[in-house]
């Protein structure tokens, strides 16, 4: 069946990353190891990764972490999502999040998976901006002292565009918009898996249901 087809694949095109392509560039001894992380990352879907606390788990310092981390990134297999900073360099420093290309190399809940799916789309569609109009776009979170959270948040040309939520089922507006009221002039979209009808507050916030909504994904500078 087509489920089962997906598995095989995945496994044969992750093989051939991990037993071909990488292994022309890191010893045969350390593609275990690599192995070992992505299992990691795998798991950490969704949270703040420290190259420290990898570095610890595998027995490696943190710039050989990093290091094997901007592989997988340069292979297409993992992409990071950064703190939102105007410093950008400072963002930089803080602990990013990563997400996979291949939504099936997840390991979580269903909303660890809807968040990924959420992401992936997102950035396909920054590059695909940059790619048409030379506009310069990331991919952000953002996250406050006290660990309350917007799941993404849009740049375009050094400027927030969106703020946008991610919920399963939860069609009621999410506070965490209400937390980060002082970013304005931005689009505040909440994603519903699970959601019958969009919504639109006075206020300006949008609830769409995240089949409908990635589907038509659309930003220009």
């Amino acid at each position: 069946n087509d489920v089962t087809f997906y598995n095989r694949w995945r496994k044969t095109h992750l093989d051939i990353i991990l037993r071909q392509d990488l292994i022309d560039l890191e010893s045969v001894t350390d593609i275990k190891s690599i192995e070992l992380l992505l299992e990691l990352l795998r798991r950490r879907v969704g949270s703040p990764v420290s190259f420290a606390s990898l570095a610890r788990d595998l027995n490696r310092d943190a710039k050989t972490i990093k290091r094997w981390i901007d592989l997988l990134q340069n292979l297409y297999v993992v992409f990071p999502v950064h703190p939102w900073n105007r410093n950008i360099a400072r963002a930089i420093l803080k602990m990013p999040k990563y997400y996979f290309f291949d939504t099936g190399q997840v390991i979580g809940d269903e909303g660890v998976k809807l968040e990924n799916v959420v992401a992936g789309a997102i950035i396909k569609e920054l590059h695909r901006m940059e790619d048409q109009t030379g506009g310069m776009a990331s991919l952000h979170y953002i996250r406050n002292k006290e660990g309350k959270e917007i799941d993404f948040a849009v740049n375009i040309n050094g400027d927030l565009t969106h703020l946008i939520e991610v919920k399963l089922s939860d069609d009621s507006l999410s506070k965490q918009f209400k937390t980060f009221h002082q970013i304005q002039s931005v689009k505040k979209i909440q994603i519903v898996k699970n959601l019958n009808r969009s919504k639109t507050y006075s206020t300006g916030e949008e609830i769409h249901n995240a089949a409908t909504y990635l589907s038509g994904i659309h930003f220009d500078v």
